[in-house]
Parts: structure tokens; sequence; C-alpha cells
């Protein structure tokens, strides 16, 4: 098993592909070099989300970083932009505000981040150097997991196919916007379906893996982004099944073996964010000194994420309307918007209709895979990963309808989460074989 894992380190193509990777998507995620989006609009996208991230650190290095139980915030109490007040207080060209906390969520990247804070500034660092650092390990940690996933991949769609992956992430307009965002923290979100990837490509390669540890890592990772928020939790827990409706396919895994460990790794998923869940109303009810009054908070943010205008229930027949109006809005909002960068507006709906017609012509043999299918599981793997992936983000679309609703421009990102991913893997995978067999065709030709 050693030899197997030495000779995937080893092998030069996957350590270039990494290597190029990481640093394609840092640079992309984090300078938005590539051009992918709008310059004007990266160095704005969700800085009111950030902003409380930023006051945050300005809370803990005036008063400690526990202070105010851990919350993020906002100092109020100026003119102007109280969003770009944060960052203004934080470099030290604003003084004074009241402190006003953010109790939707535990918020322990302002912790993490408040810690890391408190050793920089000893060492010497300006704040506004703190801030570039802290955006770039955002950035790095966003690039490593995405590129885990390409050379994970690698494996089973190639070189040119990984390549061609990669290029769709960086050019993804979405990402490139949120890639490295302090309040957001996309890796957190990848990390649970990253760890099962990292997971049963080990066993693949011949490991003994156990289900319990893979468990306990997952339910760690859910608990870090429940305890960074309850946005998209749900998208979270159903893309940490994929690899493994991937991996059962392509390794012949019987229905049971599946079942189980779908339904394990996913309680302990569950287990996580309710531990999660629970720290944020011990949180409150130390600012609270009332349990009753924390669960109140906490379910009045779910509420007003869940229910679009929740008030109308008291008219039951106005409000079910209201409730399938908003869900054809946010069908066709979340459908027909444009995914890639802002030179290539190609709605999602295309997307679906694409690798929709790489299922049809594969499953009906029409198309030249259809053998290749039979012999090398890979084709089939990706494409039942693919669909069981939309469920993904559609699981957030529909069950937060009403945070959907009111935030397209963040929850958009979602069809990266991982429908978009595996889908690309999919087409790049097909694009390769059929130049591959183009290659033999002119080579036939010529002989």
């Amino acid at each position: 098993m050693r030899s197997t894992v030495m000779t995937y380190l080893h092998h030069k193509p996957v350590v270039i592909l990494f290597l190029v990777s990481l640093l394609a998507m840092f640079l992309s995620f984090n300078f938005n070099i590539f051009q992918a989006v709008n310059s004007d609009k990266f160095d704005n996208y969700q800085y009111n989300s950030e902003s409380l991230v930023i006051g945050r650190l300005v809370k803990s290095r005036k008063d400690g970083v526990f202070s105010s139980e851990g919350r993020m915030g906002r100092y109020m109490g100026f003119e102007g932009d109280h969003h770009l007040n944060q960052t203004k207080l934080f470099v030290g060209d604003l003084t004074g505000g009241d402190y006003e906390e953010y109790d939707s969520q535990v918020g322990i990247q302002g912790i993490l981040l408040s810690q890391l804070d408190v050793v920089l500034e000893k060492i010497g660092f300006k704040p506004i150097a703190r801030l570039a650092i802290y955006h770039g390990i955002v950035s790095l940690l966003f690039a490593l997991v995405l590129s885990t996933i390409i050379v994970i991949l690698y494996f089973d769609i190639g070189v040119e196919a990984s390549y061609f992956l990669l290029l769709t992430i960086v050019y993804s307009k979405w990402q490139v916007y949120i890639g490295n965002n302090l309040y957001w923290m996309m890796f957190a979100m990848f990390l649970p379906m990253v760890v099962v990837m990292i997971a049963y490509k080990m066993e693949e390669m011949g490991f003994n893996v156990k289900t319990l540890w893979v468990s306990l890592l997952v339910m760690f990772f859910v608990f870090l982004k429940g305890a960074m928020g309850y946005e998209f939790i749900s998208t979270v827990l159903v893309s940490m099944l994929v690899p493994l409706v991937y991996f059962s396919v392509k390794n012949s895994w019987t229905m049971r073996k599946l079942l189980s460990r779908c339904v394990v790794i996913g309680l302990f998923g569950l287990l996580g964010f309710a531990v999660a869940f629970l720290l944020h109303i011990y949180q409150l009810t130390l600012a609270t000194d009332s349990a009753e009054q924390a669960l109140s908070v906490i379910q009045g943010r779910i509420t007003a994420n869940t229910y679009y205008e929740h008030e109308l229930q008291a008219n039951l027949p106005s409000f079910e309307l209201e409730k399938v109006y908003i869900f054809f809005e946010v069908i066709k909002e979340y459908f027909l918007r444009g995914g890639g960068s802002y030179r290539l507006k190609i709605p999602y709906l295309v997307w679906v209709l694409v690798f929709l017609y790489i299922t049809i012509k594969v499953y009906r043999d029409k198309y030249e895979l259809s053998e290749l299918k039979k012999s090398n599981p890979t084709v089939n793997a990706l494409i039942i990963a693919t669909w069981f992936s939309i469920l993904a983000p559609l699981s957030w679309f529909i069950l937060a309808m009403n945070h959907s609703h009111i935030h397209t421009n963040i929850n958009i990102v979602l069809w990266h989460l991982p429908f978009m991913i595996f889908g690309f893997a999919l087409l790049g995978y097909i694009l390769r074989s059929r130049i591959q067999r183009l290659r033999v065709r002119i080579a036939t030709i010529l002989e």
C-alpha cells in the first residue's frame, strides 16, 4: 500500500497538476488575476458580510477575543457606510462607536482570526497587511481543497479533463467572487465532502478505511461549518454523500455497503451540526442569561430563512399562494442566472441540459462512449454522482426558500457545491475521449 501511495505522489503529472491548480486558484480567488469577474465588483463583493468579521477583530483588539461572548458584529454610530467603517476602524482611520453583536451564528471564524490577529500584531504586522494575510489564507485554503478534488479525479478522468476542470473553476464567476471572503469561508463548506473523497480514494488504493474515523472527521468539519454559520448547511450535508455515490458505482459496492456508510456518515454529520447548534445556544445564553430567549433568537432566524413573509401565516390561503409564487421565482432565478465568467453568462439551465444530453447519449448507446461505459465504470460513476449532486444546491434553494429569494447573489454559488464540479469533470472526460478518438481516426487515415 505504501508503494501505491509513493507511486501516486511521485507521479510527475500529478505533482505538476496540483501545484498549477493551487497557484492558479489562489491567484484567481485572491487577486482576480485572470479577470474572471469585474474588478470593481470583486473588490467590494459581500464586504457587508465581511464587515462582521472585521468588526469582531476590532472588538477583540479592544476588549479581548472572547468579549461579547466572541460574537461577531459591527461598530455603529458613524456617518457613512457602516460596513466600510469597520475596515476604517481596524486600520486606525476611525475611532469610537458602539459595538452591536450579530446573534445569528456562533461566528467562530471571527474568534479564530482574532486569535491569529493577536499573534501577528505582536510580531509587528500593520493592520492593512494583516487583512491581506487573512484574505490570502482563506483563498489558499479554498484553492487547496478544490485542488485536492481535482487531483483525486485526475486518476479517473485524465490530465486533459483535469486541466479543463481547473479552467472552469478558475473562471467560475461566483467562486472567484466569494473565494477570499472572511465571512463565508468557502473552503469550510467543501471540507466534509473532501474528507470523504480522500478516505475512499485511499480505500480504492488498498488502505483499510474505518467508517468511524471518517465519520468523526466529517462531524468535526460539519461542526466547524455550522459554527461559521448555518447558511447552506443542507447543501454541505448532501454534498458529503456524493463521493460515496461516486465510489460505490466506480468500485461496485453493494447497496448495503453504500446505504450503511451513507447512514453512519450522515448521522455523524448531523451530530456535528447539532453540536454547533448547542454551542450557539450556550453562547446566547451567556449573553442573555436565558436559554429560552437564546432559543427564541435562533428560532426567529430559522423561520426568517425558511419561510417567506411568515407573518402571512395568519391568512393561510394568501400565505400558501405566496409560497408557491416564491418557489417558482426561486427556481427561475437560479436556473436562468448566468454561470461562468462575466464574459460568458451561460444560464445554469443550459449546463443542466448539456449534462442531461451527455447522459442520454451514453445510455441510449448512440454515443461512442457506450462501449467504454461497460468496460470502464468512470463514465457511469460520473453521471450518477453528477445527478445525485444536484440535490445539494436544490436542497437549500427549496428548504431555505426565503434566504434563497433574498440572497440571490450569494446562494448562486451553491451550483458549484458540487454539481458543477462533477458535471464539468464529466464533460471534460467526454471531450478528452472524443479528442482521443479523433486522433485514432486521423492516425488511421494517415497510415
